[in-house]
């Protein structure tokens, strides 16, 4: 009567879509299905052989773009020195160009840090400890840049979200305790509430003309009671314990309200026992 509870709950995690920051063939692949990887662990490596070379391009021509504007501004220096034996037109177009020299340079330096970058991000390193999922390429490939191709789990992340009523929000309160059985067996966990959603999607209101709400003209008679997502963190996970996320669990939020009948009737039942006696 008094505790909230739902059979509608679902597994949840963090997860990372992880996709190649750069196109290439796949050259290496350390990550498998379902493999614990850990922070900092290279997952694959795309075509470094070919970035490096256009890396070492980037750093040749920056040396050239260097040398062209070092000269172009020594001759301008000259020129400026020799007013008397050179037109002002020519001190200025050598001024032009060596300005124009230097913007050169400062753009291939820019190129050199950009191919610097795909260079070092042709080796994927695993983000954060978590385990692989949907892994959906083999060595050998040809990847592109920003398209998925595998997920990390992270550890430690899973919690629960269960769909309560609406009804049944006013005795859901943050920090309290949660009962949870999962479907997969019969092993009972312990949570509590972390968050309560603060909205979900209205279908009863769509886009119209001139982008006014379209609603429907009729609704039903009987009015059902929305469901709210609630969130739960899980306390404790046994270590022989297989969970993931989008499992289906049955929870129970135990209030402090709840926590004091109980205590109570527990009491009422020792003093009963003991009269027994």
């Amino acid at each position: 009567m008094y505790t909230p509870w739902t059979r509608d709950a679902r597994v949840r995690a963090d997860v990372i879509n992880i996709a190649p920051d750069v196109s290439g063939w796949l050259t290496e692949l350390n990550a498998h299905n379902t493999s614990q990887v850990s922070k900092g662990q290279v997952l694959f490596t795309v075509d470094k052989a070919r970035y490096q070379v256009a890396y070492d391009q980037a750093v040749a021509q920056e040396a050239q773009a260097k040398v062209a504007w070092q000269r172009a501004q020594n001759i301008a220096d000259r020129r400026a020195r020799l007013q008397t034996a050179v037109s002002k037109e020519d001190i200025d177009n050598s001024r032009l160009d060596a300005a124009s020299a230097l913007a050169t340079y400062q753009e291939t330096q820019a190129e050199t840090q950009s191919a610097l970058i795909d260079l070092q991000r042709t080796t994927y390193l695993s983000p954060d400890d978590g385990k692989i999922t949907n892994l959906d390429v083999s060595k050998g490939d040809y990847v592109n840049k920003g398209v998925t191709k595998l997920a990390l789990t992270v550890k430690g992340s899973y919690y629960l979200t269960g769909y309560f009523e609406e009804t049944k929000l006013p005795e859901i309160h943050i920090g309290d305790s949660v009962d949870i059985w999962m479907m997969a067996g019969t092993r009972h966990l312990t949570g509590h509430v972390t968050s309560i959603d603060a909205g979900i999607s209205n279908t009863n209101i769509t886009a119209g003309n001139q982008m006014l709400p379209d609603v429907e003209a009729g609704y039903s008679w009987i009015r059902l009671a929305q469901r709210i997502p609630v969130n739960i963190k899980i306390d404790n996970i046994p270590a022989d314990m297989n969970i993931s996320s989008g499992m289906s669990a049955s929870v129970r939020v135990v209030n402090a309200d709840d926590k004091a009948r109980t205590s109570g009737m527990h009491s009422i039942l020792a003093d009963i026992g003991a009269v027994l006696d």
